[in-house]
């Protein structure tokens, strides 16, 4: 061997995480390059006139009337937009791939935390599961979604919460809550966390509150009502009439009729999470500890999707994300992980590609891997990733 060619090698053994930190970034831009011309139903429904009515009124100036039914900071983006010369599609998409990255970098960042580990490697794995999750890149690069955008605030409230830094965790949170209210399915966890810590003072929660209001503000100042940002929310609550759309509910079992099943749906939904949280509060759940931090987070948010009404393929975006990092963590996680991707998929499949429709089968699978979930959060007695510190601690 050549000592070129052993410096070469030994350059790359050094740095092999960066290594495959550009080489990732690059591949997943190329696969982004080669679908983007991909139109989905909703672009040329919803996202495109949008688009059209925005830049007609003038960008920000069309800040001054609700267009469309995302909240007001999506709106605010969509304006800034108007002002490139690109094609709707391609601004679209590349928002959203934009924050495919940011999340997937708060991600590597919350798991190193998790793990207490500064290896780049570490970093490197958790940064390409993200960006490689098929549902990551079939939400942006080719339905053109913006998931990726409250999931991000979402991670790094996440991280924050971890670290303490409790204003930061809660600010965070109102910024995500104000891109998206599917954000809602994280706060079960965060009530939980505030009961059991007993760190920091329910006034945060104003905080985040406050902070969605703050992030609105533009378009009050342009003229709208000041309950506007309160108004869209509520419409969207009542946009769909359905016990499910295309998603393995736990009500396909049961039955769609929305008008009667919906509030008993709701209460369901608090039945589980308050019975959780009892339990949680009875055997003392350690919430600081790395894996059930997480998969705790992850159990509530899943619970609210799986039984709450007029859920959609979208809503378990969130899910796939924090399943992946629980992986990272644990291993015992990943038949959870793979079942959960694969039912994203074959849904976000349907709506994209004509595939089948989710079947009573698939709500059955899906609801068995909650459940296995659910005795790894609350049945096994041992983090497996505290004793990895701990006897690394004592090596």
């Amino acid at each position: 061997m050549q000592k070129i060619e052993k410096k070469i090698i030994n350059f790359i053994e050094k740095n092999i995480g960066w290594i495959c930190i550009g080489a990732v970034t690059l591949i997943r831009l190329m696969i982004c390059f080669y679908v983007r011309r991909y139109e989905s139903g909703d672009f040329n429904a919803d996202l495109l006139p949008w688009f059209v009515e925005i830049k007609a009124d003038g960008g920000i100036r069309a800040l001054e009337h609700q267009v469309g039914n995302y909240n007001i900071p999506y709106q605010i983006l969509i304006a800034l937009l108007t002002y490139l010369p690109f094609k709707e599609l391609y601004l679209y998409k590349g928002l959203s791939i934009i924050f495919d990255y940011l999340m997937a970098a708060g991600c590597g960042i919350l798991v190193c935390t998790l793990k207490k580990s500064r290896s780049v490697e570490l970093f490197a794995g958790v940064y390409t599961g993200v960006l490689f999750i098929p549902t990551t890149i079939l939400d942006s690069a080719v339905w053109a979604q913006c998931d990726s955008i409250y999931c991000f605030f979402i991670v790094m409230s996440l991280w924050c919460l971890y670290r303490e830094k409790w204003s930061a965790s809660f600010l965070l949170l109102g910024a995500a809550f104000a891109f998206k209210l599917q954000t809602i399915f994280i706060f079960p966890f965060l009530i939980a966390y505030y009961l059991l810590r007993k760190k920091f003072t329910i006034l945060y929660f104003i905080e985040s509150f406050g902070m969605w209001y703050l992030m609105c503000l533009p378009a009050v100042i342009m003229g709208r009502h000041w309950l506007d940002p309160i108004k869209v929310y509520f419409q969207q609550t009542e946009a769909h009439g359905y016990m499910w759309l295309n998603f393995p509910s736990f009500w396909i079992l049961i039955g769609d009729d929305y008008d009667m099943l919906k509030k008993a749906a709701i209460f369901t939904t608090i039945a589980v999470l308050g019975a959780a949280v009892c339990h949680m509060l009875y055997i003392k759940m350690d919430l600081q500890s790395p894996t059930k931090f997480l998969s705790a987070a992850v159990w509530m948010a899943w619970s609210c999707i799986l039984f709450l009404p007029a859920m959609h393929e979208r809503y378990s975006y969130l899910i796939d994300i924090l399943l992946l990092l629980l992986v990272f963590m644990d291993k015992q996680y990943t038949l959870v992980f793979v079942i959960e991707i694969i039912s994203s998929i074959l849904r976000y499949k349907y709506y994209l590609f004509n595939g089948a429709e989710v079947s009573e089968w698939q709500a059955v699978v899906y609801l068995a891997a909650w459940i296995l979930l659910t005795w790894h959060v609350f049945a096994k007695k041992k983090d497996q990733s505290s004793i990895g510190i701990a006897e690394k601690s004592v090596g």
